[in-house]
């Protein structure tokens, strides 16, 4: 018995390392707590306030009478789903770092042999134990770590990226319902507007000054403008429900929620905006080419794995036996792989291959980005243009219509001609409303393309570090 110690040693010490496993735990989808959780989702929450107040560095006054895009943009970081998938690709993609750093764990054998025909002054036993250890060479272990470490940052400057594009959907969103807010309301002055002049008609064809055509006319016209202010609820509604879901957030967290549109109801002046250095730190420091960079840098490090793969690993190979009462020490080592066909020129020439493809697609990247933030740069220059135009055309029209008036204040007109006037400022006040959400269109596509703020109270540095933050509910099932 005193010669199995050793062997029962092992086995206790082998049992010991298995203690020390992971176990699995059961963590099931619940379809309907998650759709409790979504749907109590809103913006008066504790944690988005301890969320914005990370943020911003300081308290803020909770809740917000007014959410402006900023602010929107936030919540949206918060709690957008698409955020929380880009985070939990992160998540995956930084458990590869651990794999790449384990050494590969050594393997116990073990053969005990028992001899049925021994003397019997013999120990009718032989016990055979031996490790094999494998040890890496080349320093294939290192470059693994740099290549997992390298996709890491890729995809942790991805969320940065996502965050903008979070932004870039807020953004429009918020303008999609200032703007059928305004057509809205622009179309209910011109139908009250219209109506009147319909009226105004048919007194003049009840006392014969005018033919029954015309008051056809301006029927058919009441009749068009209160489908499109029908058109134009809809529309209000549906731009709501648009906002909600960029945010990630129900429809109905919206409803008391007073929108704060002051930065949208006029183009941002950017006289003291140095767009040709934003465009030279976009077309360096952008986070998606920061992420193709660091793509790049994994592919290189795939690469230098692939040239270590030439030299084969060792294997260590100790050893004892215990042979009827005699003691064998063995030491052995040994290469699991002798490079006589081939030098493993096939997966270090698809390794170069694929290092070229990311150069490629870096420089590919690189130039689609230039393309892009000229080609904003230039349509935000004309849509300026174009809005100074109607900023011209709309204040001719308040003087034309202030001219209408002192005429009829003065007697020397009558109310039809009034109300023409007023219809026409209002048909130029909708032309002036549909130059401005071109513009600040064309502002947003600009501010997309250099992944800079260019009319926020936030920073590009604040806007990155919320990367940074990893709110409670993504680790809900």
């Amino acid at each position: 018995m005193q010669r199995l110690l050793p062997f029962l040693f092992l086995l206790s010490l082998l049992s010991l390392l298995l203690n020390g496993c992971v176990e699995f735990q059961d963590r099931p989808l619940q379809p309907a707590a998650s759709k409790m959780r979504l749907e109590a989702r809103s913006l008066t929450s504790h944690e988005l306030q301890t969320f914005m107040q990370t943020v911003s560095g300081s308290a803020v006054l909770w809740p917000f009478k007014r959410w402006n895009v900023d602010q929107l943009t936030l919540a949206a970081i918060y709690y957008n789903q698409d955020m929380a998938l880009i985070r939990a690709q992160a998540d995956t993609v930084d458990a590869g770092i651990i794999t790449a750093g384990q050494r590969p764990n050594p393997t116990l054998n073990v053969s005990p042999t028992w001899i049925s025909n021994a003397v019997a002054a013999s120990q009718p036993w032989i016990i055979g134990s031996s490790l094999s250890i494998p040890i890496e060479t080349a320093g294939k272990r290192d470059y693994r770590i740099q290549k997992a470490q390298a996709l890491s940052d890729a995809a942790h400057l991805r969320i940065v990226d996502s965050i903008w594009l979070v932004r870039g959907r807020i953004r429009l969103a918020m303008l999609e319902v200032f703007a059928a807010r305004q057509s809205e309301q622009l179309l209910k002055q011109q139908f009250g507007i219209q109506q009147a002049m319909t009226q105004r008609l048919e007194q003049q064809l009840a006392a014969g000054e005018l033919s029954r055509l015309d008051v056809m006319r301006a029927r058919l016209a009441s009749n068009a403008l209160q489908l499109n202010v029908s058109a134009a609820e809809k529309r209000r509604n549906q731009s709501r429900a648009l906002l909600a879901n960029a945010m990630g957030v129900p429809v109905s967290s919206l409803a008391a929620v007073e929108l704060d549109f002051a930065a949208l109801d006029i183009p941002a002046d950017l006289a003291g905006v140095p767009v040709q250095v934003l465009r030279d730190i976009a077309l360096k420091q952008r986070p998606d080419l920061l992420a193709a960079l660091a793509d790049y840098n994994a592919a290189q490090a795939a690469l230098q794995i692939e040239i270590a793969n030439q030299y084969p690993n060792i294997q260590a190979n100790p050893g004892y036996t215990w042979d009827i009462g005699a003691h064998y020490w063995t030491l052995a080592a040994s290469a699991l792989q002798l490079p006589v066909f081939h030098q493993n020129q096939g997966s270090i020439a698809e390794a170069e291959a694929k290092r070229q493809e990311m150069a490629v697609r870096f420089e590919a990247l690189q130039l689609r980005i230039l393309g892009d933030i000229d080609r904003a740069q230039a349509g935000l220059s004309a849509m300026i243009a174009k809005w100074q135009d109607a900023e011209k055309q709309t204040r001719l029209q308040q003087d034309n219509l202030q001219s209408s008036q002192a005429l009829f204040q003065a007697g020397e007109t009558d109310s039809l001609a009034l109300l023409s006037a007023e219809l026409e400022g209002i048909v130029s006040e909708t032309a002036r409303l549909n130059v401005l959400i071109e513009t600040q269109q064309a502002l947003n596509a600009l501010e997309d393309t250099l992944r800079y703020p260019l009319a926020s109270a936030l920073t590009a540095k604040s806007i990155a570090d919320t990367a940074l933050w990893k709110s409670p509910h993504e680790n809900t099932p």
